[in-house]
């Protein structure tokens, strides 16, 4: 009998409610500084969660997003941000409400990598990757508790194990669910139709159908609410310039004084960006980038290791980060689960970079940004590049990097050779 059989569920969920409160413990740990000198913290008294509250309170109040007032984000984002008003109308006592919410929605993606990690690669490996996953919450929990990023996290991640374990209703519902909170899960349905189409007879495109359904639904609500408001939502993320920590601002910043460009950082579209001689042509150029590092990010599938598709998704996601015009610090919530799922010997790899790229986004934003970045300076300059390099990296890794040994010890603990633990697994397996 197995490690996890022996063990039994129930060490299972205590290990994963220790892990949850030690991602309390060091989100107090990363803000501890700024509680210790009486300072503000940024996150705790952010635009974002400013916005949030003031959304939420229209919206208790009967007014109606995109129609009555202006709203930024998808539709399926709403209910995260109203449900806390519920307990309270006052800034306190939602922002305290907020951030429980974003906690046990935390808590839920632990118990969603415990499983996972457990089932495949055995209990004493799942403590481990739980563990990797609190110190990554050292950096990036004060975000994680204020942003809207690790509710549509945890639908991706679900998205993928589900596409893993052959269940294309569930997967085709979670990715459009979380496309519609935002755009990033459903990058899933990329690679998941892709293979549907390729066994068209057995597949029946039945989680391709499920997605186009779901999303349909979904975008047909939202333009039903107010066709100009939808419209004025998708307009102001497709009008923005390159926020300052993205690749492409990066690299002008740092070569564009070769050439004699001027730039300048300014606040635009809720953030700040990057205004140079340099932006209009890359904008351009950016489009054509992303839609071939995407293609590229489908490689993983020719492989025959086992965590080809969470390292399809994983790439993907950073692809679609490390192209894109924005690559705010909370952005790497997105691939936290698909990095610690990852096993073998590109696991061991993978786990400490992406630890590494965590510390040098604190270390941007919020401890250095204000005095090297914005304005921009040679100092934040090169950590934003270094950054910027190490997370091109990773995405490499998971595109190229080779991981036998994962498969191997896959299958020594199953005791089987029967399914590939990737795209094979048997229907109604376990999500893990």
């Amino acid at each position: 009998m197995s490690e996890v059989r022996k063990s039994g569920p129930a060490d299972l969920i205590s290990t994963v409610a220790i892990a949850s409160l030690a991602c309390v413990v060091a989100l107090l740990l990363a803000v501890s500084p700024w509680l210790l000198r009486g300072r503000g913290i940024d996150e705790f008294e952010s635009v974002d969660l400013i916005f949030y509250h003031q959304v939420a309170t229209q919206l208790s109040m009967g007014l109606v997003p995109y129609r009555d007032f202006d709203f930024q984000y998808p539709i399926g984002s709403l209910p995260q941000i109203f449900f806390p008003v519920l307990a309270g109308a006052s800034f306190r006592v939602y922002r305290f409400a907020y951030f429980t919410e974003m906690l046990v929605v935390n808590s839920i993606l632990v118990l969603a990598l415990a499983c996972h990690v457990d089932r495949r690669e055995g209990r004493a490996e799942a403590r481990r990757r739980l563990a990797w996953y609190v110190v990554c919450f050292l950096f990036l929990g004060r975000l994680v508790v204020s942003r809207l990023d690790v509710l549509p996290t945890l639908l991706l991640y679900l998205a993928a194990l589900s596409w893993t374990a052959r269940r294309p209703i569930l997967w085709g519902s979670l990715a459009a669910l979380g496309g519609l909170v935002k755009v990033f899960p459903a990058l899933v349905a990329i690679p998941a139709s892709l293979g549907e189409f390729s066994r068209l007879r057995s597949s029946r495109l039945r989680g391709t159908l499920a997605f186009s359904l779901c999303f349909v639904l979904g975008l047909a609500l939202w333009y039903a609410i107010s066709p100009s408001g939808m419209m004025s939502s998708i307009q102001f993320h497709t009008g923005r310039s390159f926020e300052i920590e993205s690749v492409y601002s990066g690299l002008i910043m740092l070569a564009g004084p070769l050439w004699g460009a001027r730039s300048s950082a300014e606040h635009g579209h809720s953030s700040v960006e990057l205004v140079s001689d340099l932006s209009s042509p890359l904008l351009r150029a950016s489009l054509y980038i992303q839609f071939v590092s995407l293609c590229l990010s489908l490689f993983p599938l020719s492989r025959s290791d086992s965590n080809r598709t969470l390292r399809c998704c994983c790439a993907l996601t950073l692809a679609f980060m490390v192209t894109s015009r924005v690559l705010s610090p909370q952005y790497l919530i997105w691939i936290l689960p698909l990095i610690l799922s990852v096993g073998g010997s590109l696991g061991r790899r993978v786990r400490p970079l992406f630890v590494l790229i965590c510390a040098l986004s604190f270390a941007l934003y919020p401890v250095f940004f204000y005095r090297w970045l914005f304005p921009p300076r040679l100092p934040g300059i090169l950590l934003v590049n270094l950054r910027n390099m190490l997370l091109i990296g990773l995405w490499l890794l998971m595109i190229f990097g080779e991981a036998k040994e994962g498969a191997e010890i896959a299958n020594q603990q199953h005791g089987t050779q029967q399914h590939d633990v990737g795209l094979s697994e048997r229907p109604g397996a376990s999500l893990g």
